[in-house]
């Protein structure tokens, strides 16, 4: 893998924020502040083509965030009102968080991907939401005193309902609308169930999200009324990209970089290596829970000092590997999951 946003790179390393930088010919990769996250901050991206104005993940919606992306439109040249379109690669806060705000600013369309529902946040009562969120956490095995902090609460589920809907959606090869350019949409489900990246043939880039980034396995994980199998739909999205030799990879957060079919073949060697760890684990245990499993794994920081979000990203993320080693023939009989039939599908929505 070549590194090619070198910057960036340093600026990972140092834990301070990039600059906004050109990356080629109308396209600019713009820092945008992700508050109280390890993730520190969503690369946006500005692309400018004739009239058009496109923002790809203008990031969470925070008073810094704002200044952030002004900063990074006003070097490309522009300004809010000329946003014409806003793009999100998938609904989480750090990536369409502000695209309410900037569309009202702009008056821009907001697209999705076509599959991408808004499932955590598709509930009535958030009361309702996190109860039942919390029984799950019980029946994963998530000890009574760490239950609250890893299930969604009230306020996190508020949170999520009050992120723009589409005004667009987009699947797999079409052309997102700006003039020009063709902008193609690659469906790659996994870190959600609607995730896309774009292709521009004409710049050689690929803008990844969180689909493919340079040093982090992004986190797939199993939620309620989300892909019955995630970590599967992961591995199918990432043997479509091995194609794409030479462009160069714009991803979400990190740095950019060149060599994506070795990266994703990483990526993937990684994910079933995970799967090998937790078989391991649950061979080794008399009663595995996904707490039980969760808490024997290797963790970048280490299981004990996971909390709050971090924590059920770890939990969810289990959960999706023995879901997808259940919807490959290996049953253990592990509560909380959804369903298998005989055919080996899952039964859960």
């Amino acid at each position: 893998m070549e590194i090619t946003g070198t910057l960036q790179r340093q600026a990972w390393l140092d834990k301070v924020i990039p600059p906004v930088e050109c990356v080629a010919e109308g396209l600019w990769s713009v820092p945008v502040v992700f508050p109280r996250n390890p993730m520190r901050y969503t690369l946006s991206y500005i692309i400018l083509d004739g009239d058009d104005c496109l923002v790809v993940d203008p990031g969470f919606d925070s008073p810094q965030g704002r200044l952030d992306l002004q900063a990074g439109l006003r070097t490309a040249g522009v300004g809010f009102r000329n946003v014409t379109g806003i793009l999100a690669t998938h609904f989480h806060t750090d990536h369409l968080g502000m695209a309410g705000w900037l569309r009202d600013e702009s008056g821009a369309w907001v697209a999705l991907g076509r599959a991408e529902k808004r499932y955590i946040s598709a509930f009535e009562d958030p009361g309702d939401e996190s109860a039942a969120d919390r029984a799950r956490m019980r029946t994963w095995g998530v000890p009574e005193d760490r239950i609250r902090e890893a299930a969604m609460s009230v306020g996190g589920l508020m949170h999520l309902k009050h992120l723009a809907d589409a005004d667009l959606r987009v699947g797999d090869g079409d052309t997102v609308p700006v003039a020009g350019r063709r902008l193609t949409v690659v469906e790659t489900p996994g870190h959600t169930p609607g995730h896309i990246c774009l292709r521009d043939d004409s710049r050689e880039v690929f803008i990844s999200g969180d689909h493919v980034l340079p040093r982090i396995s992004p986190n797939v994980s199993l939620e309620i009324r989300g892909d019955a199998d995630p970590l599967r739909s992961c591995l199918e999205s990432l043997d479509r990209l091995e194609a794409d030799t030479h462009f160069e990879v714009l991803p979400a957060h990190e740095y950019r970089f060149r060599g994506l079919p070795d990266r994703v073949r990483h990526l993937k060697s990684l994910a079933l290596e995970r799967s090998e760890e937790v078989v391991q684990e649950l061979n080794a245990q008399v009663d595995p829970t996904v707490w039980t499993i969760a808490a024997k794994l290797s963790w970048s920081r280490g299981f004990e000092s996971l909390g709050n979000l971090q924590l059920r990203l770890a939990l969810s993320e289990t959960a999706a590997h023995l879901q997808y080693l259940r919807t490959s023939g290996f049953d253990h009989g592990i509560e909380g999951l959804p369903a298998v039939s005989r055919t080996g599908a899952s039964t859960a929505g």
